[in-house]
């Protein structure tokens, strides 16, 4: 694959291992910018002499992928749009990235309340924002989309959740207003 810098911070072997389509190419862009933007607003809680990082755990999947993570006891969704332009159970996807945020003094679910924060205020642009955690291991992360606004018309209704959160390895969901 050849890769690409993105924005200031991020780069499109991040997000994909394959070459990615023109369509998909774009959706990662419209991301990776707002992920530039999270990490820019992060700084002023950045460890001192460290920089805050995003790491994406998880960007475009493939149906392999889905296969691995369902074998592996997760619970991803045929529609995520973590399948980035796939058109998958008749759902166009739209890009998302799973991620953990390292050198920040906020915890992860501050940092969550903050994306919120930032996304009603129009600072950043996200189609959903999910806090994540998986009680067996205790890991978490922060599940970030596109903003189905950006791309598709103003017209079109959506019927998912914005604002969410899963405490348990994503069996199930609630909404965070």
């Amino acid at each position: 694959m050849t890769d690409k810098q993105l924005t200031p911070n991020f780069k499109l072997s991040e997000f994909i291992k394959t070459d990615p389509t023109p369509y998909q190419e774009s959706l990662i862009q419209l991301l990776a910018e707002n992920l530039q933007l999270v990490r820019d607003k992060l700084q002023p809680y950045a460890v001192e002499g460290k920089k805050v990082s995003i790491n994406i755990t998880s960007g475009v999947r493939t149906s392999a992928d889905y296969d691995r993570l369902k074998a592996k006891g997760y619970n991803p969704s045929k529609t995520s749009d973590h399948f980035c332009g796939l058109q998958l159970d008749c759902k166009p996807t739209l890009g998302a990235a799973d991620v953990i945020i390292t050198n920040c003094k906020l915890s992860l679910k501050e940092i969550f309340a903050k994306i919120m924060y930032w996304d009603k205020t129009l600072q950043v642009s996200f189609g959903q924002v999910i806090y994540e955690y998986n009680p067996a291991t205790k890991a978490e992360w922060i599940h970030l989309g596109n903003d189905w606004k950006k791309i598709f018309m103003p017209d079109i209704t959506v019927s998912r959740k914005k604002y969410m959160q899963s405490l348990d390895n994503g069996k199930t969901y609630q909404e965070v207003k």
